[in-house]
């Protein structure tokens, strides 16, 4: 008779965290390299369009965004939109920084004043769609993410959310074929393929939710989560050995972790 099986606190939590990780992370612009021009001095007027200053102050924005500086680098990217208005990859990153600072609300307005300038970018939708996922909004952001995968359909960052929501809103099956598709695009993206064995766990597919963390492991060995789930399902499917030999091989990632050893006791 198999012990009750134990799956790693948070595992589930995991699958909301990394989605949005790789997707705001995606939203970043990074401008072509352009010569530095001369700053205007404050008595010049300012032009209405200068391509050159707002890559220059872009560029500052994008320096301060990776140094973790949100405030200053919204003021940048402010700043370089008035010089060049109608440049989308600035809206959205004003809008991925607003989405940063939690201000949900006007990260969407800004992705909004963004589509009418480009109603076909579908990083305006996949950021929008982050912004409601963010705001627990799983349902409205699955129009976005839609639209974001009709005018994108390689992207596997859209099907990777579009996972996200369904997952969050209960609807495994649908969320696990979303994952199943954005593997598909991107085979050796273990956050994907985490998540694809977290829903697969959920619904009961035992097996298959097995087969994908034991390939977390082999993408990434020192994924201590894959291990304590892998192992918790061996034990859940009665493979009591399986469950065993998973939880040595992470002790030998991790061999000071007690839990791993407490864990390996027990099944022992």
């Amino acid at each position: 008779m198999p012990r009750p099986a134990r799956v790693c606190p948070g595992a589930a939590r995991m699958l909301g965290c990394i989605l949005v990780a790789w997707l705001t992370m995606a939203a970043v612009y990074e401008p072509p390299a352009r010569s530095d021009p001369n700053v205007h001095k404050d008595n010049e007027p300012v032009p209405e369009h200068d391509l050159a200053r707002a890559v220059v102050y872009q560029g500052r924005g994008l320096k301060l965004l990776s140094d973790g500086k949100l405030e200053p680098a919204l003021d940048q990217f402010r700043r370089a939109a008035v010089f060049d208005p109608s440049n989308v990859n600035l809206l959205v990153n004003i809008a991925y920084v607003l989405d940063k600072l939690g201000r949900y609300e006007e990260a969407i307005a800004q992705l909004k004043e963004a589509e009418k300038i480009d109603p076909r970018n579908s990083m305006i939708f996949l950021n929008w769609a982050n912004s409601l996922i963010n705001m627990k909004k799983f349902e409205e952001a699955l129009e976005p993410l839609h639209k974001a995968a009709d005018l994108d359909p390689s992207n596997q960052l859209v099907y990777v959310n579009l996972g996200a929501a369904l997952n969050n809103l209960g609807r495994y099956p649908e969320a696990a074929s979303k994952f199943e598709k954005a593997v598909e695009l991107d085979p050796k993206n273990v956050a994907s393929i985490f998540n694809l064995a977290t829903i697969w766990s959920k619904t009961g597919e035992t097996a298959k939710a097995i087969e994908k963390y034991e390939r977390v492991i082999e993408l990434d060995p020192k994924n201590l989560t894959a291990y304590y789930n892998c192992a918790a399902l061996y034990e859940k499917a009665g493979n009591l050995d399986g469950a065993i030999e998973t939880i040595r091989r992470a002790i030998k990632v991790d061999p000071d972790n007690g839990t791993l050893r407490e864990i390996l006791s027990r099944l022992l």
